[in-house]
């Protein structure tokens, strides 16, 4: 006999879990339970009083674009806004100070610069005929590739034929060279500008999201320069990024859901090839009703709560090479008595504001040299740090009159050095990050810093979903773990080979990232076998 029941168990309570779960508890009017390892849900939604007391860091997902909460929250749970921190635009969105000169590169938010006429003119900064090209693609990705992109991020992948982007992609009116779809990065960039400086930037921008290698990396070049455009669609929660989990566990319990905290799931009970509930470590066994979610990483649900043994004998070989070593990365939160000056500014005094600046040179092939230290199992001696602070425009980070700050740097696998490494890494980079920061602004030395907090992969891990690498997509944003194909095809929809088992989560389509759409989706999905609301099929919504 169970212990417990509900009409559906969702195991993981990060992001995805928690919008799926209020779908399900509100649309599909089931009796849901949230079954979580942790202290507490929110997954990548995760915000710390770290670096130093009275500063709030988040710790996971920072960036966030207006879209990713679209339709969930505009439409769908309209009372999510009187419960969370709204979303704060970036007025500069992104940029880079070179170190060979000072010169810089500032790019616009949408909002601020609706027509990037703005974001053109510092581009001409280094050639007239980019800043053209620039405006022209553009108006392509407004037009075509925005609404397009919408329809396949908040649709499942389709039982046939394209998804909405791939459809705009073969448009004839978008004006793709063939060849670009399998450029590498580096060649589909030098193929579009004269400028390497704008090449290094646009590499070293969306590496922070793909970790793709510029070179070899045959077919990431589209999504790779496409990519900067969303920067430009990037802003922060007010507050903290934690404030949306928050939020949605309020929505969740007030339509009737449970919670269930440093509950962890050990397997899932499969009986005649249906799931029908969970036991969790501590031997406990809870009867699902209808169905069960795993929002944990496919390498889990595979070996771990299912078993290889439910699965194609290919599938399994591809589950178990997935790619989850490329977006490995440091964040170092940095508490300061002042926001660091740059000497570009003197220039260009809008660098200073800049939400995601990389601290780089111009040389385009800085980060092929880094990926290839980091596939020898090396650090890279060189750096190619991006920086940012919420604090230009969310004062409640930080104590009145001090600040809060970002850093971002390329590192091996949680895996690939011991605890003991981990740890001289750690104070190592601290040295080594405050030496190049202070190159391009002097006032950053360490008589700034009050204090600071260290995350690694080896931090990432306490996630379990990131192990073994605490790769932070959960497996890598690459061609062949986007869209249709992730994690694999098999999989993509959401669906298992177990009837009335289902997953999701950041390893699912669209890609890796901490928005609404892969809980959206699997909602989505569950409702094609088992009669709810469907709330996108009103209003004439397109999506």
């Amino acid at each position: 006999m169970a212990d417990k029941s509900f009409d559906a168990i969702i195991i993981g309570g990060g992001n995805k879990g928690l919008v799926l779960a209020m779908y399900l508890a509100k649309y599909g009017n089931m009796d849901v339970g949230i079954f979580e390892r942790r202290h507490e849900l929110g997954g990548g939604w995760s915000s710390e009083e770290s670096a130093a007391p009275g500063f709030i860091t988040d710790t996971h997902a920072t960036h966030i674009a207006k879209f990713y909460h679209e339709p969930i929250m505009s439409w769908d749970f309209p009372e999510f806004w009187d419960k969370a921190g709204k979303w704060v635009p970036y007025d500069v969105a992104h940029g880079s100070i070179f170190m060979e000169d000072d010169s810089s590169l500032a790019f616009y938010g949408f909002e601020t610069d609706p027509d990037q006429s703005k974001t053109a003119q510092q581009i001409a900064r280094f050639s007239q005929k980019d800043a053209d090209t620039w405006l022209h693609w553009y108006k392509k990705f407004k037009e075509k590739v925005e609404p397009a992109l919408y329809a396949t991020i908040f649709n499942p992948v389709p039982k046939e034929g394209p998804f909405a982007i791939e459809s705009c992609y073969m448009d004839p009116e978008m004006g793709i060279d063939p060849i670009w779809f399998v450029k590498s990065p580096i060649e589909l960039l030098r193929d579009m500008f004269e400028s390497d400086e704008l090449v290094a930037h646009f590499l070293r921008t969306v590496y922070a999201w793909s970790g793709n290698q510029p070179i070899d990396n045959n077919g990431a070049g589209l999504s790779q320069f496409l990519g900067n455009f969303l920067f430009g669609m990037f802003g922060a929660v007010e507050g903290c990024t934690h404030d949306w989990a928050h939020a949605c566990h309020k929505v969740f319990l007030e339509n009737g859901g449970k919670s269930l905290t440093k509950h962890e799931v050990d397997k899932v009970i499969i009986e005649n090839g249906t799931a029908r509930g969970v036991r969790l470590t501590n031997g406990d066994e809870i009867e699902a009703r209808k169905l069960v979610v795993s929002t944990l990483s496919p390498e889990q649900l595979c070996f771990q709560l299912i078993g290889p043994e439910h699965f194609d004998a290919r599938t399994v070989r591809r589950i178990k090479h997935l790619s989850k070593r490329h977006i490995a990365i440091t964040w170092y939160h940095w508490a300061v008595n002042q926001l660091p000056h740059y000497t570009a500014a003197d220039n260009n005094p809008d660098i200073d504001r800049c939400s995601a600046l990389n601290l780089i040179n111009k040389d385009p092939e800085a980060l092929i040299r880094e990926y290839c230290w980091r596939r020898l199992g090396k650090v890279p001696p060189e750096l190619t740090l991006m920086v940012w602070s919420q604090s230009f425009h969310d004062k409640k980070r930080a104590p009145e009159g001090k600040y809060i700050m970002g850093s971002e740097q390329f590192v091996l696998g949680a895996n690939q050095m011991t605890e003991m490494e981990w740890r001289d890494f750690k104070k190592q980079h601290a040295e080594d990050a405050i030496e190049h920061w202070q190159k391009f602004a002097p006032n950053m030395g360490w008589d700034n810093v009050i204090d600071l907090d260290p995350l690694t992969p080896f931090d990432c891990v306490r996630l379990s979903n990131m192990g073994p690498t605490g790769t932070w997509a959960i497996i890598d944003n690459i061609p062949s773990q986007l869209g249709r194909f992730r994690p694999v095809p098999e999989l993509a929809r959401h669906k298992t080979p177990v009837k009335n088992l289902y997953a999701t989560g950041s390893a699912w389509p669209f890609t890796g990232c901490a928005m609404f759409a892969q809980g959206y989706n699997c909602y989505k999905v569950i409702s094609e076998d088992f009669e709810v609301q469907k709330p996108w099929e009103k209003d004439g919504r397109p999506y």
